[in-house]
């Protein structure tokens, strides 16, 4: 479920919103990889596209997963593709503040008060992703019958979504540095509210309803086929024009 959710947040982020942003803008998408999306002149809608295309996708995953009933196993499909599609997203406000690199840095390139804008936006990333982290966990506690059992719930698919993008990332035209730069920092940092998210719940909570993921060996299918063909596509890339 990790890796399927994973790829699909990803190919929102580069595909839907870079990549039609760039189509529909008429900045000519040249290249679309795991990692990143060429495109023939700059623009600051194509930058922005992916974090918003992310943080309007998880919400809509988030509200399909509170609402699903009793599908135990597309419930939780669900909230893990809104944690990987919201985290990453809300992240990428603190990443582009702290750092001056990233999509949103292109955004505020060559607006007045450029310090002021970062912490701005350091501060809205910190805040998004401190209620993200507490609404996602909040969604997923009735998977957990203990505190330790957080450790497969959350922490298992942050390390598999994490591993699953290196492993894609290592393919790309842009060599180590990108990978270094975006694809590590990108994958480990993005998500990374799924380390601790569990401390944001008190030790001892009385569940309404214990939900549980059941065996079902069509997700290890499927994400063979989609995580497979999504590492030897996107990961050296797709030349969209010439």
């Amino acid at each position: 479920m990790a890796v399927i959710a994973s790829a699909i947040a990803t190919l929102l982020h580069e595909g839907v919103g870079h990549g039609l942003v760039a189509f529909l803008r008429g900045a000519v998408p040249m290249e679309l990889t795991s990692n990143h999306l060429s495109s023939l002149r700059e623009d600051k809608w194509v930058e922005a596209g992916g974090t918003l295309v992310n943080l309007a996708a998880g919400l809509v995953a988030l509200v399909a997963s509170l609402r699903s009933g009793g599908h135990t196993n597309g419930r939780y499909f669900l909230w893990l593709l809104a944690a990987l599609n919201l985290l990453p997203g809300a992240g990428y406000f603190l990443f582009s503040g702290i750092l001056g690199v990233g999509d949103w840095n292109a955004v505020i390139s060559g607006l007045p008060n450029q310090a002021l804008l970062r912490v701005g936006m350091t501060l809205l990333g910190a805040v998004l992703y401190f209620a993200a982290v507490k609404v996602l966990i909040l969604a997923v506690w009735p998977y957990c019958k203990t505190r330790g059992e957080y450790n497969t719930v959350g922490r298992l698919p942050y390390y598999a979504a994490c591993l699953f993008s290196c492993a894609a990332g290592m393919l790309d035209p842009m060599g180590w540095k990108l990978m270094v730069i975006s694809t590590i920092p990108a994958a480990f940092g993005g998500s990374s509210g799924l380390m601790w998210a569990d401390s944001l719940r008190a030790p001892v909570v009385t569940l309404e309803e214990a939900l549980s993921v059941a065996r079902a060996p069509v997700w290890w299918v499927v994400a063979a086929i989609v995580g497979g063909a999504y590492i030897a596509i996107l990961g050296p890339g797709v030349k969209l024009t010439y």
